[in-house]
């Protein structure tokens, strides 16, 4: 039996998969988007993200009114805690571009939504519970992948084939992706989701809130459905000690934070205390003959600057357009993924390097 030809294979359909598939899947482009679980689902993840980035990315995706239909409060200004006091100082937005705000939203509402968004192309394909276990080029440089799928055992090829898959990418380690930049493992990140939260002032909440006490953030993030993302970033040492009793020590060191403390108390809780201690740092070369890297599967960068799905969103937009170029034959393969890589790293570098440099202690933020 002849196998199925796509003309990208795109392995994860969360933020950047979901992107890249929905811009190609636009143009006309037959896309396969597969992924190991199935949606609506849940990924270890914080959610902030800037109106300049992902929010921009879900305006441009037409799906921004569904998103704000999800009951998301536009963020149109931030909080910040000194030391860990009560006194607050309230800052303009970050990056908030022409849209003017910031968002927060659950991965479980808003990874459905770009999942069902790039599915309304008829050339777009998912697969759920299917996942990438071989993957080969022909000497005619078309890829060969090997899939597992509830059904059985599937094989397509590809023009191309984009590793949206993580941290622990497969199609990274595959391929082989140079690593171009990379740091030690830094900080752990811990949340929970609590309800009835409201912002400093006891209304209703407008604007994320950081509350920093010496080499640790402590931060707010009002998000979909009326929940609200509390979340802590500590170093290294402080995870050995939270680790041995997490429930109790994440709120122990969320009290400390005077600022947060009453209200965290008076809330009730939406979910138990979730997170993951350090990862490595790293940039990957994203791209090589046939094949290119996004989101955290291409760069991955400790969390507490809050920089990952803005990333994601960007990024998978880039290597849209180059994919198209590609396609399109308005450049060569070479020519558009090389381009995809610079501005990738035009976008991302200074970010990837500060977040890395201020994440060795959190004290040098200066408030």
């Amino acid at each position: 039996m002849a196998q199925e030809e796509y003309d990208v294979v795109v392995v994860g359909a969360r933020v950047a998969g979901a992107t890249t598939a929905a811009l190609v899947g636009d143009a006309g482009y037959r896309v396969l988007l597969i992924d190991r679980h199935a949606f609506p689902s849940a990924t270890l993840s914080t959610h902030f993200f800037r109106g300049a980035d992902l929010v921009s990315v879900l305006k441009r995706l037409r799906v921004l009114d569904r998103v704000l239909e999800t009951r998301c409060p536009p963020l149109t200004c931030e909080y910040a805690y000194v030391n860990g006091t009560a006194d607050r100082q309230q800052r303009p937005p970050q990056r908030p571009g022409d849209i003017g705000y910031c968002l927060s939203v659950r991965r479980t509402t808003l990874d459905h939504l770009l999942v069902r968004r790039a599915c309304q192309s008829s050339t777009v394909e998912l697969l759920e519970r299917c996942r990438l276990t071989q993957l080969h080029w022909t000497a005619g440089r078309l890829a060969e992948l090997e899939l597992s799928t509830p059904e059985g055992v599937r094989r397509v090829r590809a023009r191309a084939v984009v590793g949206a898959d993580g941290r622990h990418s497969f199609v990274a380690r595959v391929v082989q992706a140079p690593t171009e930049e990379a740091a030690e493992p830094l900080r752990a990140l811990y949340y929970c989701y609590v309800r009835q939260f409201p912002g400093p002032s006891g209304g209703q909440p407008d604007g994320p809130e950081f509350s920093r006490l010496d080499d640790e953030i402590a931060y707010v993030f009002p998000s979909d459905d009326g929940v609200t993302c509390i979340a802590i970033s500590i170093n290294r040492a402080a995870f050995g000690w939270i680790k041995k009793a997490l429930a109790a020590r994440f709120r122990e060191r969320l009290l400390a934070h005077r600022g947060l403390a009453d209200r965290f108390v008076a809330a009730f809780a939406a979910s138990e205390v979730l997170g993951s201690g350090p990862e490595p740092n790293y940039m990957r070369v994203p791209w090589g003959p046939g094949w290119a890297l996004v989101g955290d599967a291409g760069l991955h960068q400790d969390p507490w600057s809050g920089q990952g799905m803005d990333m994601a969103g960007v990024h998978g937009t880039f290597l849209a357009e180059a994919l198209l170029e590609w396609f399109s034959g308005a450049a060569s393969p070479v020519d558009a993924l090389a381009a995809y890589h610079r501005r990738r790293n035009e976008h991302a570098l200074e970010i990837y390097r500060n977040t890395v440099t201020v994440g060795r202690d959190l004290r040098q933020l200066g408030w």
